[in-house]
């Protein structure tokens, strides 16, 4: 199960803080403060046991408009958010606030959390969940799954718990590259043992030992010891909420927006190239000059925004700008950030980093305009796999890629040539792509379904692609699936017989009670020839092992006509014989005439012959059948 952080958004006043402490059974508001003005102002952390013994992080941001900085800083790492929602009151301004900020972070999965359900009556309800659907139909959490809650009352949190416990079995693990970064979102000191922060560790791994670097000062350290929810670790992973006692640093040369790494690659910048989104219900655009708040990280600084290539982006519209900071940042390229107005502070839009460390640009210079929308030619192929390898779909089609890049298709296309020449994506279609990290990341999870499935199953010959899509209908289409199945059953990374699918290595061994039962229900079959059967009267041949030898046999030496009858495969086929050699001999062919070449009654016949017509043997014509041209 991947190591997973949950944060909570909506609201002031609707359940947020609650719902954890009766989840968890840990206070996140923990200040005298927060305690006497009944609201949370700091970010409040806590873990989450869940059913299946597991354990995941949980962040407490704030709702009220004052502290949307705080909320911010406590989202990055999170993978999936709990939309709390007062049932009495529904969506409010501050609830469509975090809306905004949690799709321009790029956050993707979230559940709806109807907090104070037993205050309101049923058809109250009702309509509230009716309009919460009405305005979340356009944004990301339109399909997002609605929880009825009542935190003091207890009702609903099992359920919540157990949703939670799914999410984090299917969310892949995180890709963990050696060199670590984290976002520190509290320091302090613990007597006894010196400084201590935490935030959630975004990428690579930490150790016990490591020497780290604080950004933007540039100062060292060493980590002494780390704990992972209150447990003493070696070693913290990507996704882990994660606290670090630290060495020859004092609490107050270091705090909160600061940025910790193993590595050499991060460095301090006054300039962040980036592409933007601009809101569209604000009043007015980007302009020249314009100066923000930019909320990354744990951190926010101000700015002044220079549009590239136009004149100002307006609401509603996205483009490219430089940000020249007032105070010093370290980020990454593909980092998200948020942008409030100066004055009054309301969010105004975000984005993500295309260029860290640029220089000083012309803001209608064709080159550089370019290079924002190209990059540097030789990190073009690096770009695309970035892209494929971490986004939560496992396909990418070329026009997303595309749109990523900022490249026309003409462009784009030649480099995802030559990445499937040299084996790092594979084209599973005329639009589709799959990297290879992809490839492996969804073979992992689809050998983890069959292998749940085969357990469950031991008799069935593999799991049906109808129900494997339903388990990874989340980042897979039906069609993309099919596509993946073909290639990996090519690679003979995976087994595909009729309508099932199945390990490489999976077997079916009977017992010697399972032995004997298909040897009755095959002899059964032959005995009565082109007399379809009943399942439930061969399954009753043996109580405990009847259906389950059945449905292995299906497909191989037996054929299901319909969800009820069955017939012997062997005379399955010879039917298919006699009914192509009547017809190229004497023309259409009535159901009498079946009737009497196989001896069998009228609802016989036409059970056989209504699966032929299904199986495109033939084709009904009025009263006959006539073979299907090939």
């Amino acid at each position: 199960m991947a190591d997973i952080v949950i944060g909570t958004a909506g609201h002031i006043d609707h359940g947020k803080t609650t719902l954890i402490k009766h989840l968890t059974g840990i206070e996140t508001d923990t200040t005298k403060e927060e305690k006497t003005r009944g609201l949370s102002i700091n970010l409040g952390f806590a873990y989450l046991d869940l059913p299946n013994k597991e354990r995941v992080g949980i962040v407490d941001v704030p709702g009220h408009e004052k502290f949307i900085k705080n909320m911010v800083a406590g989202l990055p790492g999170i993978d999936l958010i709990l939309l709390v929602i007062d049932a009495g009151e529904g969506i409010m301004p501050q609830t469509k606030e975090h809306i905004d900020i949690l799709s321009l972070l790029g956050i993707q999965n979230y559940m709806i959390v109807l907090s104070k359900c037993e205050t309101i009556d049923d058809e109250l309800k009702e309509l509230v969940k009716d309009d919460i659907r009405e305005q979340l139909a356009s944004t990301l959490l339109k399909e997002a799954p609605i929880f009825e809650t009542d935190a003091v009352a207890g009702i609903g949190l099992e359920e919540l718990k157990l949703a939670i416990q799914k999410f984090a079995e299917n969310t892949p693990e995180k890709t963990v590259k050696n060199i670590g970064r984290l976002n520190v979102d509290r320091a302090f000191s613990v007597k006894g043992f010196g400084t201590v922060v935490t935030g959630t560790l975004l990428e690579g791994q930490f150790k016990v030992g490591d020497e780290l670097t604080i950004f933007p000062s540039g100062k060292k350290t060493k980590i002494r010891s780390i704990q992972i929810h209150e447990t003493d670790k070696q070693e913290a992973y990507a996704g882990q909420r994660t606290a670090l006692n630290l060495t020859n640093i004092s609490k107050e040369e270091i705090s909160r927006g600061d940025v910790l790494t193993n590595g050499s690659a991060l460095e301090a910048t006054w300039m962040i190239d980036a592409k933007v989104t601009c809101l569209e219900d604000i009043s007015t655009g980007f302009n020249l000059w314009d100066r923000v708040r930019v909320l990354v990280g744990t951190q926010e600084v101000f700015a002044r925004l220079v549009p590239i290539g136009s004149e100002n982006i307006q609401p509603g519209e996205s483009g490219f700008i430089q940000l020249r900071l007032e105070e010093q940042l370290a980020v990454n390229t593909g980092d998200y950030f948020i942008m409030r107005a100066y004055s009054p502070m309301v969010t105004i839009g975000g984005g993500q980093v295309l260029d860290a460390i640029p220089q000083k640009h012309r803001r209608f210079k064709q080159d550089v305009i370019d290079s924002l929308k190209v990059k540097e030619e030789g990190n073009m192929d690096h770009l695309i796999l970035d892209f494929m390898l971490n986004r939560q779909e496992m396909v990418s089609q070329t026009k997303e890629i595309c749109q990523y890049m900022n490249l026309s298709e003409e462009k784009i296309l030649p480099i995802l040539g030559i990445l499937a020449e040299d084996g790092e994506v594979v084209r599973l279609s005329d639009r589709e792509w799959i990297s290879q990290g992809k490839i492996k990341e969804a073979r992992e999870l689809i050998y983890l379904e069959l292998e749940k499935y085969q357990k469950m199953y031991r008799l069935r010959p593999g799991m049906p692609v109808e129900e494997l899509r339903s388990k990874v209908k989340r980042w897979i289409t039906t069609k993309q699936l099919d596509l993946l199945i073909a290639y990996l059953v090519a690679q003979k990374q995976l087994i595909q017989e009729s309508h099932r699918v199945s390990h490489p290595d999976f077997k079916i061994e009977l017992n010697k009670y399972q032995e004997n039962v298909k040897i009755a229900i095959e002899k059964k079959l032959k005995e009565t020839a082109f007399t379809p059967i009943k399942k439930e009267e061969l399954e009753a041949l043996d109580e405990k092992n009847g259906k389950d030898v059945l449905e292995m046999l299906e497909d191989k030496s037996v054929t299901a006509l319909t969800f009820e009858y069955v017939i012997s495969q062997e005379y399955y086929l010879k039917a298919v014989e006699l009914v192509t050699d009547f017809i190229n001999k004497n023309g259409p062919m009535t159901l009498a005439d079946f009737r009497d070449m196989t001896d069998s009654s009228r609802k016989s016949s036409m059970l056989i012959l209504e699966y032929l017509d299904e199986q495109q043997v033939t084709k009904r014509v009025e009263n006959t059948r006539e073979l299907m041209e090939s």
